[in-house]
């Protein structure tokens, strides 16, 4: 019978090794609609630690509530630069780097 503590475990195992993959992908893939599938896929994830973090940081731990959401915006802002910057290489590769260190700040604030 598993208890919460044993799902939590469960789905940072998960996340953590969907998040590996996708990061792996998107650094060492030359096809480049892969590696924008393999962005979108880590920005999403990034935001979805951020929230996590958020969730459980929520009137108790304020610190950890901030680092969420900054985590989250950092997701946001990787995607909108991603958008805005039409096929430059310069551009993606800066928010390649936002996304993923957004998706290691958010994990790590989530769930360590």
């Amino acid at each position: 019978m598993l208890n919460f503590l044993d799902l939590l475990v469960i789905v940072f195992m998960v996340l953590s090794a969907a998040s590996l993959l996708a990061l792996c992908l998107m650094f060492l893939v030359r096809n480049p609609r892969v590696k924008r599938a393999c962005f979108y896929i880590v920005a999403a994830l990034g935001i979805y630690a951020g929230s996590i973090g958020v969730r459980i940081g929520t009137f108790l731990f304020p610190v950890q509530t901030a680092i969420g959401v900054i985590a989250g915006a950092v997701s946001i802002a990787a995607i909108v630069l991603v958008l805005t910057g039409k096929d430059n290489a310069k551009r993606f590769k800066i928010a390649q780097i936002m996304a993923a260190a957004a998706l290691v700040v958010g994990i790590i604030n989530a769930f360590l």
